[in-house]
């Protein structure tokens, strides 16, 4: 199996697109994989602060012009009006969470999990796999082994600032394989007015800590340095319960423990910022994350002797001036990647690391890439971008060597403004080489403010966007031999259109926004069996996906904050087969409602939410679906002395043991987390 997509780094279902007479035990690899490569699953979700405001007029052109990390909370730079959301990680003191974990709040968006804390997770926006769906780190686009999605456990969340989480076919604005959407992550800051810092610490059920500090001070009088880590551990014995007949009506429950389910993770971030003569600002960026965990599989297909070792870094540097009037940038990128699979065998599911027969496989990737950007004002009310960027990337794997493609990309963007600024339009287009495969990326966005500012409706916002984009296929999907799948070098890139449209409404203490969009997939990479017992990738797939997004957010008197949000998503299986056309995609869910409420005030503070999902298929067939799911957590905490805060969380409140994720992986009961915290 890929290791990214083992890891759940591919986001098709492998299992689903057998044919049911293969089903089962085909590969060992393949038991992990039915669950772990299936990212092509979905629950959508909601969370943050306020919807992003990317429209601002006194400030959105600022906002490209600098950092995204220094700019105010407007949403992409990059992709101005488009629909897209502000996550701060600061609204979530006081509670244990991952990325995922933080991103899952947000309309749009998907997160698919292996089971318990510290397994693999992967995003995905607006019913779009994980490959389509991209993952940036200060601008840096993420990726697994091989180019498959990339892991979301392997980045904590104490590490970063924020998230903007814009939603649509991005590819004009941020790049090939933005198809659902595109996900920044973006970094704490140097904090200019002197030395800060914060330490955390978390203990709770099921053997699980957690430990993370963070320091900020400073460097001489424009510079700043800002460093972090993050140590965690989780033994992941957690009890669940299944039904060892789940075809039959009113089959019975069993109680078991999950095993192989531990995991460790270290992590650490160093952001580092000056300003250099002549006015030019210069920014770099480190940060490394290395684990290791048992792969315990899904119900069913259980591995307990299967491990998996990983390793990552990010590295980039920034320089940024002006010419003029206009604003010039230069950054360079390189990323690497490793990951090692022990104790998976390709016919008798797991073995024992060590034992002869027992195979060890791993992977590696690396990627490099420079780029050159200009912006020019045009008059009062216009700026034009253009950006040149060139590298290249490469994997290497058993028995295949290494292989290696160059990228490059052109690209041009226009921001123009009408009747003193209540119209903003944002035409983009951009053209990505990457290996032998060439794509043309046009999109376009609009803003509009019909009201003045004063009138009783100024607050209205209205947005729409419309582009077009590719995906190119990861190395891995082209030349690597994965055990179970057969790489196919002549695999075409997948495509995508989609159309949005919405209205929203913000004040000081409200917003409300209303969404809808419509999406085409073509030449969609799914798997087909290869006989005697393998499958392989074709661009044999064809989709439609449409839905609505509604969120609501009230900061209420006193320190109270609620907010709300639904997802309705409709995916339909477009592809030419009298069993599977005009069925719903799986592991979609077409409702998830997300509820929360949260205080915050000088001595306690405290929340509660549900998040929940409706039943979905988890075949392409239309045939077995997975049951809906409802998760109910809460914390409180209080200031104990000084900067110390303690609180106590508790998740699964029902404490229902019979939930699975979406690839029938059990998820943990009911469990607490002690968590201690201060800052200075």
């Amino acid at each position: 199996m890929q290791v990214s997509r083992a890891l759940g780094g591919r986001s098709v279902s492998a299992c689903s697109l057998l044919p049911r007479g293969v089903r089962g035990r085909l590969v060992a690899s393949l038991v992990f994989a039915c669950a772990a490569s299936s990212t092509a699953a979905f629950a959508s979700a909601d969370a943050g602060v306020a919807e992003a405001d990317a429209g601002t007029p006194a400030a959105e052109f600022e906002a490209v012009a600098v950092d995204i990390v220094e700019t105010p909370l407007l949403g992409s730079g990059r992709a101005p009006a488009a629909q897209a959301t502000i996550v701060e990680t600061s609204r979530y003191g006081g509670e244990v969470r991952s990325v995922a974990q933080l991103l899952a709040t947000s309309p749009g968006v998907s997160i698919h999990t292996l089971g318990g804390p510290g397994q693999a997770a992967t995003v995905s926006l607006r019913g779009a796999t994980a490959d389509e769906s991209l993952v940036l780190l200060d601008g840096i686009p993420l990726a697994g082994p091989g180019g498959g999605a990339i892991d979301l456990s392997t980045i904590p969340a104490g590490l970063l600032d924020r998230a903007v989480v814009s939603r649509g076919v991005l590819g004009a604005q941020l790049g090939s394989g933005a198809l659902g959407g595109v996900i920044e992550l973006l970094p704490r800051g140097p904090n200019k007015d002197g030395p800060h810092g914060g330490a955390e610490a978390s203990a709770g059920s099921f053997g699980t800590v957690q430990l993370a500090a963070d320091v900020s001070s400073p460097l001489g009088a424009s510079g700043g340095l800002v460093g972090a880590a993050q140590l965690e551990r989780t033994g992941g014995a957690f009890d669940y319960q299944r039904q060892l007949t789940p075809e039959l009506a009113g089959a019975p429950y069993y109680d078991e423990v999950r095993a192989n389910d531990d995991a460790r993770r270290a992590a650490a971030l160093l952001r580092w910022s000056t300003q250099l003569s002549g006015g030019i600002e210069a920014s770099a960026l480190a940060q490394a994350s290395a684990g290791i965990r048992g792969l315990p599989g899904p119900i069913g297909g259980f591995t307990p002797h299967a491990r998996a070792e990983d390793a990552s870094w990010v590295a980039g540097g920034r320089l940024q001036g002006s010419i003029g009037e206009g604003v010039w940038t230069a950054r360079a990128w390189a990323r690497g990647s490793w990951l090692q699979l022990r104790g998976l065998q390709l016919l008798a599911g797991d073995c024992l690391p060590g034992d002869p027969g027992c195979p060890t496989t791993a992977n590696r990737s690396l990627a490099s890439r420079a780029e050159g950007e200009l912006r020019l004002p045009v008059g009062d009310r216009q700026w034009v971008s253009a950006l040149i960027s060139a590298g290249g990337e490469g994997v290497s794997g058993a028995g295949v060597g290494l292989r290696r493609r160059a990228l490059a990309s052109l690209a041009l963007a226009d921001d123009v403004r009408f009747f003193q600024g209540r119209l903003s339009v944002h035409p983009a287009v951009r053209l990505d080489q990457v290996g032998d495969a060439t794509g043309l990326s046009p999109g376009i966005a609009v803003l509009g403010r019909p009201f003045d500012e004063h009138a009783a409706l100024g607050p209205l916002e209205l947005r729409s966007g419309l582009g077009w984009s590719f995906r190119a296929p990861s190395l891995a999907e082209l030349y690597l031999d994965q055990g179970s799948i057969t790489p196919n070098p002549g695999l075409r890139p997948e495509r995508a259109w989609s159309l949005d449209a919405g209205l929203a409404w913000r004040t000081e203490r409200v917003t409300l926004s209303l969404g809808a969009f419509w999406s085409s997939y073509r030449d969609l990479i799914l798997y087909e069996q290869n006989p005697p017992a393998r499958i392989k990738a074709f661009n044999i797939g064809a989709a439609r996906i449409a839905g609505l997004e509604a969120r609501a957010v009230l900061t209420l008197p006193h320190g109270l904050l609620a907010e709300a949000s639904y997802s309705y998503l409709e995916a339909i299986n477009r592809r030419a087969s009298q069993t599977e056309g005009g069925q719903t995609l799986p592991y979609r869910p077409p409702h998830r409602l997300f509820l929360r409420g949260a205080y915050r005030g000088d001595r306690f503070e405290g929340y509660s939410e549900l998040d929940a999902i409706s039943s979905m298929p988890r075949n392409q067939f239309g045939t077995a679906y997975l049951p809906a799911r409802a998760i109910l957590s809460a914390g409180a905490g209080v200031r104990a002395v000084g900067p110390l805060w303690i609180d106590l969380e508790a998740r699964n409140l029902l404490d229902d043991r019979t939930q699975q994720d979406l690839f029938q992986y059990p998820l943990p009961g009911f469990s607490l987390a002690a968590i201690a915290r201060a800052r200075l």
